[in-house]
């Protein structure tokens, strides 16, 4: 299961249903890895930060330990094409969650997302939310 940049900031900020969402991951024996992009994501948000230290901190304690997934020439060929049959149907999506989509549906992993909104209709995707 991978986990989106929104599951992540939620876990951070002790979000009783992310937590009771990812203590069920756990207790069914499923591993929750994170992709370089969300690392991306969550690095941009400490360095607009006020308070960059305590945030830079609070993130590596989420992530240590956490298997961390990149985004390679499949995934990419994958993100593209999500990010252009969303445009071509009349619908935005950022360029970071089609990323994390297509690494998703490349490796036929379900995505723990807070935000569904983002990624529904995307063929293939397969998503958790809490």
């Amino acid at each position: 299961m991978i986990a989106d940049t929104s599951f992540l900031i939620d876990i951070m900020k002790s979000d009783k249903e992310a937590i009771k969402k990812a203590e069920e991951i756990e207790k069914n024996g499923n591993t929750i890895a994170v992709t370089s992009i969300s690392i991306f994501e969550l690095f941009v948000g400490v360095t607009l930060s006020i308070k960059q230290d305590r945030e830079r901190n609070k993130i590596n304690r989420i992530l240590k330990g956490l298997p961390i997934i990149s985004f390679d020439g499949n995934s990419a060929i994958e993100a593209g094409k999500i990010f252009a049959q969303k445009r071509k149907n009349g619908m935005l999506i950022d360029p970071e969650d089609s990323m994390i989509a297509g690494i998703c549906s490349r490796r036929n992993e379900i995505l723990i997302t807070r935000n569904i909104k983002h990624f529904k209709d995307i063929e293939g995707l397969r998503i958790e939310s809490y």
